[in-house]
């Protein structure tokens, strides 16, 4: 059924599993030091190490920040875990070189973060792994970027789409699982040109996301783990204020379907199925395909006669521009 959706892409059969990511040298690295106060990971798969750049040590955080920034992400990543059903970046074959998640808490910025696609080593950290960067001063209590970054370490995990209404409005709407506040949304485009008004936006998508998982999942979820729901920050605010969010189910097979149609765009193309020129994982020229991919993931997990109308008619929308 997924062939059948793609359009311009050509139909793979039995492909072998794809390879793992390579680990690329860098033969020049920032100056880094291990935070003196960074906790023991004994778990290879959960492991993220700390690291501060050296020319800097006033951006060596306090361990109540640092406390903090620690329990945002692991708090973070339990809910894209546990609670969305998404593979961890480190059991995904893109990443099966890397042996855990750096954390750079950067000099040169004050706010911000920034999260890396391959898998790296340096002079300066010699074993593989996958690296986020944050600015040395975002304080976690108030600001969602470092879970923000994470997520966009599980989607280039499993995609090498990175268009900015799929990569950074996903992530956008990821930061709702902790802020809180999940509203229903404005409804989804009901013409071209409202459509590609959101192919065109980045952050400003995430309200189509959350509309999408809405009408999928009108009842929503508020599955959130106990020990989540006490965690509370040192100055007292929670950790996940979020009480019930919609399109739990969903998203898995969403990051499945958009992986399987950029293998086969991969394929197609005589690309590296994790080599993909950075041009190409941002190009909008690929809008067509990831409709594809949501139309797919959409009519798997929902079928037409179950579709609310408006859900339906999005998905009439999209059909004309996904079988040219």
């Amino acid at each position: 059924m997924l062939c059948a959706t793609m359009g311009k892409l050509t139909p793979v059969i039995a492909q072998p599993p794809p390879e793992a990511g390579e680990c690329y040298y860098l033969q020049r690295d920032t100056p880094l030091e291990v935070l003196a106060n960074e906790s023991d990971h004994a778990d290879r798969l959960d492991s993220i190490h700390y690291f501060v750049e050296a020319v800097d040590q006033e951006v060596a955080q306090s361990a109540t920040r640092l406390d903090d920034l620690e329990m945002q992400l692991k708090a973070a990543d339990v809910l894209y875990r546990e609670v969305l059903g998404l593979t961890p970046p480190l059991l995904m074959p893109r990443y099966q070189r890397a042996g855990f998640i750096m954390v750079i808490l950067r000099a040169d910025q004050s706010r911000g973060g920034q999260a890396y696609d391959e898998v790296v080593r340096s002079p300066t950290v010699p074993d593989c792994h996958i690296r986020m960067a944050l600015g040395g001063q975002v304080d976690p209590a108030g600001n969602l970027t470092p879970a923000h970054e994470l997520f966009h370490l599980y989607q280039n995990a499993h995609m090498m789409f990175k268009q900015g209404w799929v990569h950074e409005g996903l992530a956008r709407w990821s930061e709702s699982l902790l802020r809180g506040g999940v509203q229903e949304g404005k409804p989804l485009p009901a013409n071209v040109e409202a459509l590609e008004v959101v192919m065109q936006d980045s952050y400003g998508a995430a309200p189509f996301w959350q509309r999408l998982f809405y009408l999928l999942d009108p009842q929503g979820d508020n599955s959130i783990p106990k020990e989540l729901r006490d965690k509370r920050y040192h100055d007292g605010g929670l950790v996940v204020e979020v009480s019930k969010f919609y399109g739990s189910a969903f998203l898995p097979l969403l990051f499945s379907s958009l992986h399987e149609v950029g293998v086969a765009l991969a394929h197609q193309e005589q690309w590296p199925v994790y080599g993909w020129a950075e041009v190409e994982q941002r190009s909008l020229r690929h809008n067509e395909i990831i409709l594809s991919a949501v139309h797919h993931a959409v009519s798997t997990y929902m079928p037409i006669a179950d579709q609310p109308d408006e859900l339906r008619a999005f998905m009439q929308l999209i059909e004309p521009m996904i079988d040219q």
